[in-house]
This record gives structure tokens, sequence and C-alpha cells, in this order.
């Protein structure tokens, strides 16, 4: 009976609101290229590209360093061991994931401006399409969550939520790298008609 009123860490949190307000106003700014908004290039064709993929080459591997390394020792190891690696993965959100899921897809449009924009270049739109999906399930929550760093002291904080979440980028991850290569797309043209945006 004395477990049956705990209350969730969720429902303690007065600021919740607040953040999910950042949340969804991110994620409506970000959405407005989908909608047809053009980001001017403000770099020639190659500065761009360069930054566009070093910048993804150290989001992924800040991806595959938190969802294989960290997540293992916070499941495995002593308390203090876990609570380092929390540690470490909130500077990596702080210093790579957070400057990098701004820097990656705004180069991204802007390298789609020298080609036209998303519009017509539907590989690019499913591309940005899936990062601003991967950005709203897992890239804003993390950030804000080890920003906020609220559960500093307990390793196993969100681990489950994380490593379902790191799953589901990962596959999105895996579907922006085929459409980059590829130059494919599954979304753009049925979404862009169902919309009227063509």
């Amino acid at each position: 009976m004395e477990n049956a009123a705990v209350a969730s860490p969720q429902a303690d949190d007065p600021a919740r609101f607040f953040w999910y307000g950042v949340w969804a106003a991110i994620m409506a700014v970000s959405a407005l290229p989908l909608g047809g908004l053009r980001v001017p290039a403000m770099l020639d064709y190659l500065p761009l590209l360069i930054i566009h993929e070093f910048g993804a080459f150290l989001y992924v591997g800040h991806t595959l360093f938190s969802n294989i390394w960290a997540m293992r020792i916070r499941m495995t190891q002593p308390r203090d061991t876990g609570v380092w690696a929390r540690g470490m993965l909130r500077l990596m959100a702080l210093s790579i994931t957070g400057p990098m899921a701004v820097v990656v897809p705004l180069a991204g449009v802007q390298l789609a401006d020298h080609l036209g924009g998303l519009m017509i270049n539907p590989w690019a739109w499913d591309a940005y399409f899936a990062f601003w999906v991967m950005a709203g399930i897992s890239i804003i929550p993390d950030v804000i969550r080890y920003g906020r760093n609220r559960n500093a002291d307990d390793p196993g904080h969100g681990i489950a939520s994380g490593a379902v979440r790191g799953l589901l980028a990962l596959v999105l991850v895996i579907y922006i790298m085929v459409c980059m290569v590829a130059k494919t797309s599954l979304f753009a043209e049925p979404i862009i008609a169902a919309l009227g945006l063509g």
C-alpha cells in the first residue's frame, strides 16, 4: 500500500511544461524547410559539404559512444562509475550533439539550396525529414535532459527509454545515409503532394 501513491518524477517537475514548450518551438521552427522555406546558402558548395559531413561524423561518433559504451557502463558497473559515464554523456550532449544537431541540418538545407531546394530534391527532403523526426524523439529531449541535469546522481535514469530512442535514431541515421548515397526517397513525393507543396 505504501508504494501505491509514489508520484512519478515528471509530476514533481514544475518546469516540465516550459520545457515541453521549448521542445515544441524547436520542432515547429525546424519543420519550416519541410514546408518549402529555403535557407539561402551562405558558403560555396564544397565548404558546406565539408562542414556537413564532418558534423555528421561527430554526431554519429557520439551516438555510437552513448548507445554502446556509456549505456553498457551505466547498466553493469558500480554506481560511481555509472555516474561518471552519465557525466561524460552530459558533456558530449552539450558540446557535440546539441551543436551538431544545428550545424548538420543547417548545412544540409544550404547544400540543398545550391541544388534548387528540398522540394525538387526528394532524397534531400527525406534526409531532412528523417533528421527532424530523430531530433524530436531523441536529440532535443536528450539535450534538454542533460542540460537540466536533474538526475545526475542516478546512472540508471532514462536507460530503457534512451535505448529505445537510440535504436529508432540508428534506423533513421541508416535511412539518411541511404538517401545521401543512393539519392532515393520513400516519403517526399506523397507527403509533398498531400500537403500541396509541390
